[in-house]
């Protein structure tokens, strides 16, 4: 080691968090599947400084003839010549100087639209609790009408008056956001735990920084003077007659349709958070129940890199072959396997084919992965064969290269699996007959659970021309924990240096593929609990005070002979039709929203009849249960007392 990093640098790539760098000139022995003198090969990422003075603009039409030049020369060596394919790959081609301040971000363009949905959740959420603080605050002040008319009787302008309910607002608010501060930095903690639960290291981070704290003393200033107007608006023409009149505070009636609107306006909201969240949660169930083509249960992996441990050359394949074995013979293994082409794990080692008897479409790309493989991968993975055999001990270095593909690359190039066997394919620039077709496997789902199988070309490590770094597969019959020990025990064996990296299950690598919908999933159920808490609380507060509005009408009722069970259907029948009226006037709004979400639903329409079903469900679960309590209320009401009330 020749130096530390300064405090805070951890990449140019934002979600990277290397623990060491090393100099470029090493690739070869470090990374030998990443030749720097392979021109194919696309992998690096570079990020330069300007001098003082220069642009972007400058930089970008002095690299430019650089660029086009390069393409020139990489154009000789593709497999189309045709017109066509010059003007994509050269004419039309461009080299574009892009801002590099915020570092290369592949994760932050994947995040940007699930945090969009979660923003506006977020507003969603932040606009209920407007609303029911406009409600609430809205019923306090109906209790403070005989004070504020005492207060224009004796000279108080309308001015100050307004000004001394927004000051009460807004001291709610800002003491609100002073408690919203104080648990958010331990809750993204531990939402950020949570999301990188399989992890070693997580690019995120939980500080607040100022832009974040001025930002929610921006919403808390603007909620705090929209749900203070509610009660600012009804003091500012008050009836002084008639308020000095009242010997206790009561509300006007366009009071409590502004509240029983406002209670609208929750339920509505509440469904919207409802329905988003039952599409996000049977988005992560179908994506943890997809078929990937093999078992998941019981199966680790590891990466190895022997290279790092001091092996070279052909010693690298050696190394490797000796622990196969010795993880075969693990008690408790059901089968162990190898590649460099790691499964559901955002990987990929694609690259152009050449097919024997097939002639490419123009501008066709004939690409498909081309991962190395142990001979008992398929086995091993539970991948089971179509057509064809596997790879056997024959299939060693030096002898006749041989390959196995899947189902979509035969189908594809050859119209059925087994038409495959024997057809000759090659990586392109390569001579044709290079490589037998002997196997054509199921297809598998491969970066992600989310994707479609790709069409891909498995052929034996042993026969590769370089050595390779492997990573590992071992399907158990005992449990991760148990397994793991022996797996290193295992490994530490063979040779002490060898250092196993990245030991975890292959659910876990699941898990990180689908973090995103994850953390939607967990949000918004989280945001649509609380929006139905504060729909539930908000529409108890309104019929609460209606029903005690009522008192005297419910007294008359049943001194006439309204039976309690009549009294309190009243009052849930109030409940029921503005429920309902809400939620049929949502629906439509809710099922066009949804479509906006589309793209990060799984197996699951934005119309799914269940996920409607259930938030209205719920919606009128907490419905029935807010209205419980007023109507017990009511239907206890004794008429003599009641018709004794103002």
């Amino acid at each position: 080691m020749i130096g530390v990093t300064s405090p805070g640098f951890e990449s140019a790539v934002w979600g990277d968090r290397p623990r060491v760098f090393i100099p470029m000139t090493m690739q070869k022995s470090i990374a030998p599947d990443n030749d720097l003198t392979d021109r194919q090969s696309y992998w690096l990422k570079i990020i330069g400084r300007l001098h003082a003075g220069e642009t972007t603009k400058q930089t970008n039409a002095e690299l430019g003839p650089l660029w086009h030049s390069l393409r020139e020369m990489e154009f000789k060596n593709l497999h189309d010549q045709s017109e066509r394919s010059r003007q994509k790959f050269i004419t039309t081609s461009h080299l574009t100087v892009v801002d590099g301040a915020k570092g290369f971000s592949p994760m932050r363009e994947g995040m940007e639209m699930p945090l969009r949905i979660l923003m506006g959740m977020v507003l969603l959420l932040v606009a209920m609790a407007a609303v029911n603080m406009a409600s609430l605050l809205l019923v306090r002040a109906a209790g403070r009408v005989r004070e504020f008319s005492m207060r224009y009787a004796l000279g108080a302008s309308t001015r100050e008056i307004v000004r001394q309910l927004l000051m009460e607002g807004m001291l709610l608010g800002v003491g609100g956001a002073v408690l919203g501060v104080l648990l958010a930095q331990p809750m993204v903690r531990l939402l950020i735990r949570w999301l990188s639960a399989t992890a070693q290291d997580t690019p995120f981070s939980a500080k607040l920084n100022p832009e974040i704290l001025m930002f929610a003393l921006g919403v808390t200033l603007a909620v705090s003077i929209l749900f203070s107007l509610a009660p600012a608006v009804q003091f500012f023409k008050p009836n002084l007659v008639d308020a000095l009149k009242q010997q206790s505070g009561t509300g006007s009636t366009g009071s409590l349709k502004f509240r029983r609107s406002c209670v609208a306006l929750q339920i509505g909201f509440s469904l919207l958070l409802l329905v988003g969240a039952g599409l996000f949660i049977r988005t992560i169930q179908n994506l943890r129940s997809v078929n990937a083509g093999f078992p998941t249960d019981h199966l680790l992996k590891f990466y190895l890199s022997p290279e790092m441990a001091g092996y070279q050359g052909d010693s690298v394949a050696a190394v490797e072959q000796r622990l196969l074995e010795a993880l075969t013979a693990l008690p408790g293994v059901r089968g162990v396997g190898a590649t460099n082409d790691p499964e559901l794990a955002y990987d990929g080692a694609s690259g152009s084919m050449d097919i024997a008897g097939y002639t490419p479409k123009p501008d066709e790309d004939v690409d498909a992965e081309v991962p190395w493989v142990s001979q008992d991968y398929f086995s091993a993975m539970g991948i089971p064969l179509a057509a064809g055999h596997s790879f056997t001990k024959a299939d060693a270095a030096g002898g006749q290269k041989v390959s196995v593909v899947n189902e979509m690359f035969a189908r594809k190039y050859f119209g059925s699996a087994a038409n495959a066997l024997g057809h000759h394919v090659s990586r392109s620039r390569r001579p044709v007959t290079d490589t037998v077709i002997v196997g054509v496997v199921r297809d598998t789902k491969h970066a992600s659970v989310r994707d479609l199988p790709t069409p891909t070309v498995y052929r034996p490590f042993v026969q590769g021309e370089k050595p390779t770094s492997l990573t590992f597969y071992i399907r158990t019959w005992q449990t991760p924990e148990a397994a793991s020990n022996e797996i290193r025990n295992a490994v530490q064996r063979i040779d002490g240096k060898l250092i196993v990296d990245d030991l975890r299950t292959i659910q876990d690598d699941i898990n990180d593929t689908i973090s995103s919908e994850r953390m939607i999933a967990l949000l918004a159920t989280v945001f649509g609990a609380l929006a139905a808490l504060l729909a539930g609380i908000g529409l108890y507060g309104v019929l609460a005070y209606s029903t005690a509005q009522r008192t005297r009408e419910i007294g008359i009722r049943m001194a006439l002979g309204a039976q309690r069970f009549t009294v309190a259907k009243l009052i849930l029948r109030e409940v029921l039709l503005l429920s309902a009226g809400t939620v049929l006037a949502t629906l439509p709004l809710a099922f066009l929203l949804s479509r906006t979400l589309r793209g990060q639903l799984f197996g699951v329409s934005p119309a799914d009849p269940l996920v409607y079903a259930g938030g209205v469900l719920l919606i009128g679960m907490v419905a029935s249960l807010a209205a419980l309590l007023p109507a017990r209320r009511a239907a206890s009401i004794e008429p003599m007392q009641a018709l004794r009330t103002e």
